[in-house]
Order: structure tokens, then C-alpha cells, then sequence
């Protein structure tokens, strides 16, 4: 590493400052997945025990610590980054983050207990017809037999074969054993989206032919699944990016596998809550969310990590989408994986004495997962050594391939190729020699189970943890819910209002520093000044005109009555009061952060509505005319008779004051109390 940042900072790609920094700390850095800064510059590679950095470092761009110009710099940023802009559009403060944090804490594990996503008899369960909503993971030379398939099937979950790169008659063989063994129960094919297409085409053809009622395309695209869904196979893709997960639903596909690279094998971008966050996030925006069937996968193993994704998957849960979960590692240390012959005891072993993983890096972007051994040492050594001597990134990439081969199989098999021939090797050659593929969680566990036990631990297991969560996650939902504050305690937010002369709270503001002066002459729109302004009025003719033609009039409002709910032929019958202050409201909440563009979270079933207004309207006088001009007058003139307002069903909530809290309560979905106060002139105060 010393080495090799010396000699990036000498080409002016990284500071000398930096150096220490990424020495001592360099997952810190990590930047698999997280950064995509384009396609031009050159891949410097760092090593840091068993991670793996990739850094693209485009002709002129350097690191620091922080970043003050994104042009010329790199910004240092861990996966969660990708999950910055969302949080910040919801809770743009440090306080609304912390509140906004443990109300969500509570809300998952409450819809979680409540929905159980993860129990026995889970709706992802029943579309399979299984026992659980859990699928073992297709593992490459390890569920290749039905044996195996048969124990898993036995035991209510969904397996998985792994095909990789096995011919048509490979295939064949394999998948009529297995829809023999099996029956009715409902058992599935792993199929890799990006082996050569002469070999893909092989396997499909069997596929279609067999028609097993499940697969899971690795590397996949949704046009290679459409075929699959419409022969009625049920078809998962792998989705390891938000980006790609929101292209593959516009295209029509409903399942996926979001896998985390604390999978063992071959590894995506992103560690597991960073992807499933993300994708969950990408879901829920979806109309089609409720459609859709998850398997959550990369790490998961017992109970306590299923109960995990129950929490974090429940909004989903909540809006009718299936979830489970998928398995790889976990099923290594059952008795059955030994005993159907998907493993040799010594790969066993070597997943029970297993302390940690490493990655083993071709090339970037190309790393496999697997237990630290003394083949692992040997590629290192390798890779070193074609590095010193010069070899090019391709060449890199094709030798350690290479070296590669044929290892997995030697692990889990206990078989080598000799020349044209497999043969047997002893458990000291498949220990030193084999690559042994697995997750994370290996380190984990000590001991053997079944996959009876592992099932239940993982599904009816994560329902025991979420039940045993109930008081401590109902102490957590009363302690989030902010206390009442003193009843002086007001702080304004937002703020909106309509003035004469201002049609919004900036003109009202800008004509109080200009001193501008919005008193005018009535306006004859308003009424006749000729007709009923008379200077003398004080005395000679008082109470039926009036000595002032001056006075603050409302400006034209624009009301866009189908964006609040409200039927345009509604509009004649409704007071234009109750509309300008439904307006006004809608604008104070924007003004706050909560309009309807934004996604800012607040608790709407706490916020009330307080108005205050004086009763007597234009629209009441409009109606009473009408009722008292034909007792008075007789028949009203045809013309007068189409000026006034006519009686229906919404002119008695259109007329009554208190009705102007309620429509801005209902039509602004406000929860909280709300009621109008009448106090004459004071109202306003």
C-alpha cells in the first residue's frame, strides 16, 4: 500500500497529506459501488486486509479529506452517501433527524410485528406454495444435487440448483432427477445471465422443456425473464443498484434478489442495508411496489438477522409486496448439505473453523468471497508476482482466472481434474488447495444444525425476536412522540397571507419597507361610490349611505379548485372566504417545508387548524335576497334572477364560518383539532 500511494501521488493523483490517512485507515475509503465518476482516467487498486478499494482517478482530480471543488476533487464518502439526498428532503435538520429516526425505528418494528413478514405461512410463502418464505441461494458446484434439493424442499423452503456452465445434457440429467425426486413440491433453477449464449441457450432450451416451477437469473436482464414468466415459471432477477432496479420495474419485471456482498462467491458493489435500503427506498416510489416478490439476501442466517430484514422490509410488507429471504452460507453447516453430497465434510470443517473471510480480487469489479486458507495465500503470492512483473490488467485478470479454476470444485467436491480425468484428492489436498466459497455469517457459527432447525430458527426464529422487541419498540414509539410543549411555547414556521395590494406575504413585506400605501376607492367591481357614497352621510341620510368610498380590497387570487379536491361547478356555492383561506393555509405549510412537492415528513394527525373569521358573508346576503325579493317584489326580473346563486347541495357547508377549519383540515389531510373563532373584529387576533 506505502508503495503504491507514493507512486499514485507522485503521478499528482493523491495528496502527500492523504497518504497516512488511507495507510492507517483505508476502509474508510471504500468505494466499491459508491462512486461512479466517469469513464475516463486510469484504476489504481488498494489492498487493506481482506477489502478491496477501487478508485477511478481521472487525469487531473486528487483526494483530500474534504472537498472544496467537485471538479478537480474527489470526495470521500462511505455507501450510505447514496442515501444523503432522500434523508435530507425528509428531515433537513439535525432535530427532525434524530425525531424523524426513532419514529421510523418504532414504525418498522411495529408494522413488522403486526405483518410478520418472515412467520410460517407468509404471503411470499403461500405464492410458492411453501412452508416458509425462504429460498436457499443457488451455489455454484454445491446445490448441483437433488439430493440435496430434496432435503431443502423437505424441509419447506424453496431450493435452488445452481447450472453455472453445465451443458444441455448436464442440465437435462440434473433437472429430471430432480422434478422426480421432488413431485409437486415446488423446487427452482439458478441460471447465469451472462455465460457464453451457445451454453445459455442449452440450459434454456432444458428449462423450458422441465419446467420447473421457479428460477433466478443471476446477471439478468427482464427481457431474458419474460420468456421464463410467460411458460408460467416464476422468474427472480439479481438487482444490485437502485438504478437498474428502477429500469427493470418500468420494464415489467415483479421479482428480484437483492444480494449484499456479505454473500460468499462472487460479490456485488454494496454491503446488504446499504442495497436493501436503497431498494426498498426505490420500491416504495413505485406504483407497482405492491406488486412485487423480494428476496432479501447477503449475510442472512438466524433469527436475528431475519428480523432485521422483517424491520427494514415491513413498509413494503405494508403495501402488499411478498418478501423473504434467501440463503447460501447458512445451509454449509447443516447435516443434510454432507449428507445429499453438496459438500464434503472437510468443506464443513473448513466453514466451522472459520474466523473471517477475504476477498480474492481478478480484476475490479471482479471479486469472489471465501474463507482465508492456504490457497488464498497462494493467489496473493501469485498476483504479487505477475504485478512485479509487469503483467497488464488483462493479462492479470486472465492468469488468476486461471489459477482459479477448478478450485471451488476441488473444495466442495473433494475432486481434480488430472489431465482428461477427475479423480478424488485426500482432505489434506482440498484444504490446501481448494477455494472455499462463503459468506460473512460463516464466522459466525461453530457448530453443525439441520435444515429443520435452521428454517425455524430463520422464520418462526425472527418472529420470536420480534415479539420479545414488542415493549421496548412500544417504549420507543411513546418516547418519539414529542411531549406537549407549555402552552407559551410558539414558534412560527411558515407563514402566508393575502392584503390589499399584496397577493402574497413577500408583496405585503416589500410594500410595508416601501410604505406603500394599499388603501384605495372602492373599485366599481366592488360597488356603485355614485350610487352610495355620500360625504354628508354622518347625519342626512345616514344608515343608507355611506360617508367613505375608501378602503383595502383583496386582489385577484388564482384558485386552482381541482388541485384541492373541489368540483369546479362546486365553486358558486362556496363562500370565496373559505376558498382564499384554504389558499393561504395550502401556502403557509409550503412556506414551512411541507408543500406537496416536498417529502419532508411531519405527524399530520397532530397538526390543527385555528381560524379566526366574523360571520356574514357576500354569497349569505346573495341567498337571503333571493328568498326575501319574491315576498317583497313578486317574481324576480329574468336577469337578476340569473345573477344570484341558487340553492345546492353544497351551499350549506359553503356559507357556514365554521366550516373554513374543517375544509382546510380535510382537503390538507390535518389530523388535529380544529375549530373557527367568531370574536367580531378581534377574530383576527
Amino acid at each position: 500500500v506505502p508503495e503504491l500511494l507514493a507512486k499514485m501521488r507522485r503521478a499528482g493523483a493523491i495528496e502527500r497529506r492523504l497518504e497516512a490517512v488511507l495507510v492507517g485507515g483505508a476502509r474508510m475509503f471504500e468505494m466499491a459501488g459508491g462512486l461512479d465518476i466517469g469513464s475516463r482516467g486510469s484504476k489504481g487498486v488498494l489492498l487493506n486486509g481482506d477489502e478491496v478499494i477501487t478508485v477511478l482517478l481521472p487525469t487531473g482530480l486528487y483526494m483530500q479529506e474534504t472537498a472544496d471543488d467537485l471538479v478537480t476533487q474527489l470526495l470521500p464518502a462511505g455507501q450510505d452517501a447514496a442515501s444523503a439526498s432522500s434523508l435530507a428532503a425528509r428531515w433537513p435538520t439535525a432535530g427532525a433527524l434524530v425525531h424523524g429516526l426513532r419514529r421510523q425505528i418504532a414504525a418498522h418494528l411495529a408494522s413488522a410485528e403486526a405483518r410478520d413478514p418472515l412467520a410460517p405461512g407468509a404471503p411470499l410463502a403461500l405464492e410458492h406454495g411453501l412452508r416458509y418464505p425462504i429460498a436457499q441461494g443457488p451455489m455454484t458446484r454445491v446445490s448441483d444435487r437433488a439430493t440435496f434439493a430434496d432435503a431443502v424442499a423437505a424441509g419447506g423452503a424453496l431450493p435452488f440448483l445452481a447450472l453455472a456452465l453445465m451443458t444441455g445434457e448436464e442440465t437435462r440429467t440434473l433437472l429430471e432427477k430432480t422434478a422426480h425426486l421432488l413431485g409437486e413440491r415446488p423446487w427452482g433453477v439458478g441460471i447465469l445471465g451472462f455465460v457464453p449464449p451457445d451454453v445459455r441457450a442449452e440450459q434454456l432450451a432444458v428449462v423450458h422443456d422441465v419446467r420447473p416451477p421457479v428460477a433466478l437469473i443471476a446477471g439478468g436482464r427482464p427481457a431474458q425473464a419474460r420468456p421464463l414468466e410467460e411458460a408460467g415459471i416464476a422468474t427472480y432477477l439479481h438487482v444490485p443498484s437502485p438504478g437498474l432496479l428502477a429500469r427493470f420495474v418500468k420494464d415489467g419485471a415483479r421479482r428480484f434478489v437483492f444480494e449484499g456482498r456479505e454473500c460468499g462467491g462472487h460479490v456485488g458493489p454494496r454491503s446488504s442495508f446499504s442495497l436493501w435500503e436503497a431498494q426498498v427506498e426505490t420500491l416504495l416510489a413505485s406504483p407497482a411496489a405492491g406488486e412485487c416478490s423480494v428476496l432479501f439476501a447477503g449475510g442472512i442466517h438466524d433469527a436475528r438477522s431475519a428480523a432485521m430484514v422483517a424491520a427494514l422490509g415491513a413498509p413494503l410488507a405494508e403495501r402488499g409486496a411478498r418478501i423473504g429471504v434467501l440463503m447460501g452460507t447458512a445451509y454449509l453447516f447443516t447435516a443434510e448439505a454432507v449428507a445429499a453430497g453438496a459438500i464434503q465434510p472437510g468443506f464443513q470443517q473448513t466453514a466451522l473453523d472459520c474466523q473471517a473471510t477475504v476477498l480474492l480480487e481478478t480484476s475490479p469489479g471482479h471479486a469472489t468471497r471465501c474463507a482465508e486458507t492456504d490457497y488464498v495465500r497462494a493467489f496473493c503470492a501469485e498476483r504479487d508476482r505477475l504485478r512485479a512483473a509487469g503483467a497488464g490488467p488483462q493479462e492479470l485478470w486472465g492468469e488468476l482466472e486461471l489459477l482459479n479454476l477448478g478450485r471451488l470444485r476441488l473444495a466442495s467436491k473433494g475432486v481434480a481434474r488430472r489431465g482428461d480425468q477427475l479423480g478424488a484428492v485426500g482432505p489434506a489436498e482440498q484444504r490446501a488447495e481448494g477455494m472455499f466459497m462463503l459468506g460473512q455469517g460463516a464466522a459466525l457459527h461453530d457448530s453443525t444444525t439441520t435444515v429443520a432447525a435452521l428454517h425455524d430458527d430463520v422464520s418462526a426464529g425472527s418472529s420470536r425476536v420480534l415479539a420479545a422487541l414488542a415493549p421496548a419498540t412500544a417504549a420507543l414509539a411513546a418516547a418519539a412522540r414529542p411531549a406537549a410543549p407549555p402552552p407559551a411555547a410558539v414558534a412560527v414556521v411558515g407563514m402566508a397571507c393575502v392584503f390589499p395590494g399584496a397577493p402574497d406575504a413577500e408583496t405585503y413585506w416589500a410594500n410595508l419597507v416601501a410604505g406603500t400605501d394599499s388603501v384605495t376607492e372602492v373599485p366599481p367591481e366592488r360597488w356603485d361610490a355614485a350610487r352610495y357614497y355620500d360625504p354628508e352621510a354622518f347625519t342626512t341620510g345616514a344608515g343608507r349611505k355611506t360617508p367613505s368610498k375608501w378602503g383595502g380590497f383583496l386582489p385577484d387570487i388564482a384558485f386552482d379548485a381541482l388541485a384541492y379536491g373541489i368540483p369546479p361547478r362546486s365553486l358558486a356555492a362556496i363562500e370565496p372566504v373559505q376558498l382564499l383561506s384554504l389558499a393561504v393555509a395550502a401556502r403557509a405549510l409550503a412556506d414551512a417545508g411541507y408543500g406537496p412537492a416536498s417529502t419532508r415528513e411531519f405527524d399530520r394527525a397532530r397538526v390543527s387548524v385555528v381560524f379566526g373569521a366574523e360571520a356574514g358573508t357576500d354569497l349569505a346576503s346573495a341567498y337571503g335576497f333571493r328568498a326575501l325579493a319574491a315576498q317583497y317584489l313578486g317574481e324576480l326580473p329574468p336577469a337578476l334572477d340569473e345573477l344570484l346563486p341558487e340553492l345546492t347541495e353544497d351551499s350549506f357547508p359553503g356559507l357556514l364560518t365554521n366550516v373554513i377549519a374543517g375544509r382546510i383540515a380535510n382537503r390538507l389531510d390535518l389530523g388535529g383539532l380544529n375549530y373557527t373563532v367568531d370574536a367580531a373584529c378581534a377574530s383576527s387576533l
